[in-house]
């Protein structure tokens, strides 16, 4: 349609913008013109599905998230069921990290709408599937959306646990993709918070997937991935602070692994850094 071919004209303008001025007149077309109506919404969608150039289907995923936000409601049922069936298609489709983690946030945004409401059911099933695919970036999308899912959808996600338990379990030693391995680690940050301290067999679980976690750790600052180790150094010091004992089975491994990591001079500071502030956290 002409709106949407019109849309995706701004959208590329922004894209490659390189002054303020053009920046914000595109910007100013955008709200006043194109993001006051329902009909962008499908039309973001087909942009951030089908364009050749990644960094307008990432800049359609994120302008998409927010007017799901603002219009999911007033889309009728039909169209609400095609956008679901698109969305994951294309996230399933698409070959660009940024633009797949755009994606992934649109549809957490969706379920926070639907998931209560009792729409979307097959939705965790997908992404199940996913997880379980002997393609590794379909494990990848899966268990980012899911560790998405916390932030909108905690209180589902928390009925889920013994099979969430169960799939990163496997998910947490994948044979291929780091990138599955620190995502699964996130996500168990995330479960973490859901095990009361009384739940016996929900804590062994978990210090069951200590030594796993740790791993992860090892291997990302084996390999100098210094952004994916401070993220697992933040979901250790997460759980330290938790009431549930989820760390005490391995705690002696953990500072011994701590200080090894601290006083290696071949590793980066900020790594060295991360790993004493943990000692710290361990000693409060």
């Amino acid at each position: 349609s002409q709106f949407a071919s019109s849309l995706q004209e701004l959208l590329q303008k922004l894209a490659f913008a390189s002054d303020t001025e053009t920046i914000k007149a595109v910007t100013g077309t955008l709200n006043q013109q194109y993001y006051c109506n329902a009909a962008c919404v499908p039309a973001l969608l087909a942009i951030s599905a089908e364009n050749q150039q990644w960094q307008i289907r990432q800049l359609a995923a994120v302008e998409l998230r927010k007017r799901i936000t603002t219009f999911w409601e007033d889309i009728d049922g039909n169209t609400q069921q095609q956008i679901r069936e698109m969305i994951l298609k294309a996230i399933v489709d698409e070959t660009n990290d940024l633009t797949r983690h755009g994606l992934a946030r649109v549809i957490s945004t969706i379920a926070k709408s639907d998931i209560p409401n009792k729409k979307w059911e097959d939705l965790i099933q997908f992404l199940y599937r996913c997880c379980q695919s002997a393609t590794a970036t379909h494990r990848e999308i899966g268990v980012y959306v899911l560790d998405s899912l916390f932030e909108t959808i905690a209180d589902t996600m928390g009925a889920h646990l013994q099979h969430l338990f169960e799939l990163f379990a496997v998910l947490i030693n994948d044979p291929e993709s780091l990138t599955v391995q620190v995502t699964t680690l996130e996500a168990l940050g995330k479960v973490a918070e859901f095990i009361e301290p009384e739940d016996r067999v929900g804590v062994a679980t978990f210090q069951g997937l200590v030594p796993a976690m740790v791993q992860v750790l090892q291997k990302c600052l084996a390999t100098d991935n210094e952004d994916s180790a401070s993220r697992c150094f933040e979901v250790f010091n997460t759980l330290l602070i938790l009431e549930a004992p989820l760390l005490n089975r391995h705690f002696g491994e953990l500072i011994e692994f701590s200080i090894n990591v601290g006083s290696n001079g071949e590793l980066d500071d900020n790594l060295r850094i991360m790993a004493l502030n943990f000692l710290v956290w361990t000693a409060t």
